[in-house]
């Protein structure tokens, strides 16, 4: 195996350890919204290292997740979706991986799509699991769309700040050096 894998390999470990370690702050309003902070490390991993490493690390950190009881799934069916697709989706900001290092640009880019295909997930998981949970007179999938729809801004816009912040203080993080 190659220093370069191996080092792939460790960064995943130790960005998805973090992801684990930020699911501890979230924030959640009455088990209706809430702000996953876990997102940006998942995502600086994306972005730095590419498509493959991001899947990679939002399955393992799904995985991990559901092993270490930090989730309760309904069924295999929500847990799948919630719990693996979702993560794993964060992936998709490796997209804007380049060689020669992200701009500012693409990482707001990279982080609105990794967190808006992570929450079409939890909005579809909304309609069909969670529905039944509507406030009295909404649908399911308005329902979803308003709790998934600003649980996903939330979640956007701390991804956007932080990970804008570190960007501004160290933008060689977002890129990798060879």
């Amino acid at each position: 195996m190659s220093n370069s894998k191996v080092l792939s390999l460790a960064e995943t470990a130790i960005f998805v350890a973090l992801a684990l370690i930020l699911s501890l702050f979230s924030i959640n309003y009455a088990q209706t919204f809430y702000m996953e902070l876990t997102v940006i490390p998942l995502l600086l991993l994306a972005i730095r290292r590419g498509l493959a490493w991001g899947l990679v690390a939002g399955l393992l950190y799904g995985l991990l997740a559901i092993v270490l009881g930090e989730v309760t799934p309904l069924s295999f069916a929500q847990g799948f979706l919630e719990y693996i697709i979702a993560p794993i989706s964060l992936g998709l900001a490796g997209i804007f991986h380049t060689k020669n290092g992200s701009t500012f640009k693409t990482v707001i880019y990279a982080t609105l799509l990794g967190v808006f295909v992570k929450y079409f997930f939890h909005f579809i998981a909304g309609i069909i699991f969670w529905g039944q949970y509507a406030w009295k007179g909404w649908s399911a999938w308005l329902y979803s769309l308003v709790t998934q729809g600003l649980s996903g801004i939330l979640t956007a816009l701390a991804a956007l700040i932080i990970l804008g912040l570190i960007y501004k203080a160290s933008p060689k993080l977002f890129v990798v050096n060879r």
